[in-house]
């Protein structure tokens, strides 16, 4: 039963409750309102115990459901920590949402404290062109690749294969040290 349906029914109940009291007042048969109040009081008094047994019913489905959803967080943060890449969520402006493991020490920052740190800072070269790509692939059907050079906190820069997707809400990053025999010609 909704919350909704029952503050109708308690409304009803109160009305009909206040229409019976009147009655009695002015009533000299006031046995016969008494009974009919009684009556009426019974009767909302066991659809307010009804309404309480079903929220009550809802409440533990709903604290079931709170359990497994939790479970589920903790089964998807597992599996996105412990990748071997790479791995971050960010806004369209990338700001970073989530990071794993492999992301803090590819940047050599504590993965707790990328959060909220963009991406771009980072971008060791034409910060504004990749801006640019990561609002294209916000937009692109497909995931997007390109090679960046970044540059990790107090470590040289080095060049970074990128495959990002998502749309405007998210971006999904994936970002793997390219090994330097390997030719850098699609650099952003």
């Amino acid at each position: 039963m909704a919350i909704d349906s029952l503050e109708l029914q308690l409304a009803s109940a109160l009305q009909r409750y206040d229409t019976l009291q009147r009655r009695a007042s002015t009533q000299r048969e006031s046995g016969a309102t008494l009974t009919k109040t009684l009556a009426e009081l019974g009767t909302a008094l066991e659809e307010l115990r009804v309404a309480q047994e079903q929220l009550i019913e809802n409440r533990g489905r709903m604290e079931q459901l709170q359990v497994e959803l939790h479970r589920q967080y903790e089964k998807y943060w597992q599996l996105f920590d412990e990748m071997p890449e790479a791995y971050v969520v960010t806004k369209g402006d990338t700001t970073i949402l989530e990071a794993n493991k492999a992301a803090g020490q590819l940047f050599n920052v504590s993965q707790r404290f990328l959060v909220g740190k963009t991406l771009s800072v980072f971008v060791c070269e034409d910060r504004p062109r990749f801006l640019a790509a990561s609002t294209e692939a916000a937009s692109a059907l497909g995931p997007q690749e390109w090679v960046v050079k970044l540059r990790p906190r107090e470590r040289a820069p080095l060049p970074v294969a990128v495959r990002v997707s998502g749309d405007s809400t998210a971006l999904r990053w994936v970002l793997r040290p390219v090994p330097s025999a390997q030719g850098i010609d699609d650099t952003l």
